[in-house]
């Protein structure tokens, strides 16, 4: 529509609005000089939906969702910034661009909410203090609550020397501003719009081939969770260092939260994994180390705590799990399967717990098995083989019992073995070899006593290692190395407070150590645990 001046507002300073709405695939793409036109909102360059600018700044757009009224809360801010010679920065924010004004709820004029229209809305005084004619400027709406504020749209205007209209340049259309001088500003805030995210690693540093899990939290202008939106997933990496991320795209759940789990390559390094939703988006990085992690249960502390292989002195672990949700209870025996999964033998509560990949905090286990069909009592010692088998050392009724890959809950051990021929007394640590060979070490009656795959029952052991010769000394942890050599941690000893013993492969009867490690340069202090 055109509409002529009157002659009631000709003497007034001269200002001509141009707002230019034009979608991205309508730019010229010849650079040219000045600042390039633009409005980011719900329907244009692809802005933040559910935020709208309404007219006359541009057409009326067709909207579905729900218009959030609660002004106190969104607190909505208006900053414009002259761009005449180049694009803003941080429009009036902190080290940012200085704004020529801000608008707010408490300005004056100040932003106010209409409920019948419904809209947000302010008057702009293009004639006053800063506005100079024939320079563009660039209107930043931003709005949310503390910690989930952010700016929603922009739109560019150009002020001219024809007084008193409003030109969309898109339409050619003209419209009269407010006595010549003065731009209506109307936008819509519909309800359900991120307002922030943010995004952990479980761990700060994963081996190579290790993986590690990703959580972002996606917030709504209230600061409160965001249900059912979509998170992507991007990684940037050297190459080598990312084998994958999975998934790479996935809603959030009931509070707000979706993850993805970033399996390591062969190649050390950093990786930054970005995560987006509705185009507020938070990174962390992550070093991913040559090695593998060394993991340890702390019996006392009631906590898990992982450390990057090779760490010394007072290392900063790389993750720790603790607190109410994790259902530790004086852990002491600690496995890992070959997908990284953690399972903790925890005697405090005669539970096993089963901790995913990379997990850490306050995590709650994937799985638990407790109960009176499980013949749990005292678990202290654990292994993993290769497909998934579950083995437990029990003190407390001198029995060894295994469960099947994925148990759960009240589980019936797929397998027992206790009884008077089995020569168990106290066991405390449990190890296989790639046979499926079942090692225990056996403090009750100083020994080391080895049972074939598959025993169950009243099994008598294949081998035992026991006798003066041996070195034993409350063996406690023991573990196998690739060639089969036996590696045990005695609690006690003779010299020093406590020893490391070594067996060959097959070794039986009371066998002398290929090796031990003891002395007062071992700075051994009661080893209760050994591993690879």
């Amino acid at each position: 529509m055109a509409v002529s001046l009157t002659s009631r507002v000709a003497w007034l300073v001269p200002a001509l609005l141009i707002v230019e709405a034009c979608a991205s695939g309508d730019r010229p793409t010849a650079p040219r000089p000045g600042p390039e036109f633009a409005i980011s909102d719900g329907v244009h360059e692809s802005g933040t939906p559910g935020f709208y600018f309404l007219p006359p700044m541009v057409a009326q757009p067709t909207v579905s969702g729900t218009f959030d009224a609660d002004i106190t809360t969104l607190n909505p801010a208006i900053a414009i910034c002259d761009i005449t010679n180049g694009p803003d920065n941080n429009c009036g924010g902190a080290g940012g661009t200085s704004a020529v004004i801000v608008f707010t709820t408490t300005s004056t004029p100040a932003i106010t909410v209409d409920l019948t229209t419904p809209q947000y809305q302010v008057n702009w005084d293009t004639q006053g203090a800063g506005f100079v004619a024939s320079h563009t400027y660039r209107v930043h709406v931003t709005a949310g609550a503390s910690g989930a504020r952010r700016e929603l749209g922009f739109a560019d205007v150009l002020l001219t020397t024809t007084p008193g209209q409003a030109k969309d340049v898109t339409t050619g259309d003209l419209i009269v501003a407010k006595n010549g001088r003065a731009l209506p500003i109307h936008f819509r805030i519909e309800a359900g719009i991120a307002g922030s995210v943010s995004v952990s690693a479980a761990t700060p540093s994963v081996p190579t081939g290790g993986t590690d899990l990703f959580t972002a939290t996606v917030q709504d202008l209230h600061a409160a969770p965001l249900v059912s939106a979509t998170v992507t997933w991007t990684v940037t990496a050297a190459p080598g260092v990312v084998a994958s991320l999975a998934p790479t795209s996935g809603p959030t759940n009931g509070s707000g939260q979706a993850t993805t789990l970033l399996t390591a390559g062969t190649t050390p390094g950093s990786a930054v994994v970005a995560a987006t939703s509705a185009g507020v988006s938070a990174t962390v990085t992550v070093t991913v180390s040559s090695g593998k992690l060394l993991y340890v249960a702390n019996f006392l502390g009631n906590s898990i705590t992982a450390y990057v292989a090779g760490a010394s002195g007072n290392a900063t672990p790389t993750a720790t799990i603790a607190g109410g949700n994790t259902g530790l209870s004086a852990p002491v025996g600690i496995a890992r399967d070959g997908a990284g999964n953690i399972y903790v033998a925890n005697p405090g509560q005669e539970s096993i717990v089963v901790y995913a990949a990379g997990a850490s905090g306050n995590a709650t286990p994937t799985v638990t098995i407790a109960g009176g069909n499980t013949g749990l009592n005292a678990p202290f010692g654990i292994a993993v083989d290769g497909a998934g088998n579950i083995y437990v050392a029990n003190i407390g009724n001198n029995s060894i019992t295994v469960y099947a890959a994925g148990a759960s809950g009240d589980a019936t051990p797929t397998a027992t073995i206790a009884g008077g021929n089995t020569g168990l007394s106290a066991p405390f640590g449990i190890a296989l070899d790639g046979a499926g060979n079942i090692y225990v070490a056996n403090p009750g009656n100083q020994s080391i006593i080895v049972f074939a795959a598959g025993a169950s029952g009243n099994a008598t052991p294949t081998a035992t290692i026991a006798g003066g010769n041996t070195g034993l000394n409350f063996p406690l942890g023991i573990a196998l190395d690739g060639a089969g050599n036996i590696y045990v941690a005695n609690e006690r000893g003779n010299v020093g407070a406590g020893s490391i013993t070594v067996y060959a492969a097959g070794a039986s009867g009371n066998a002398p150590p290929t090796a031990t490690i003891a002395g007062g340069n071992t700075e051994l202090n009661n080893p209760a645990s050994i591993t690879f």
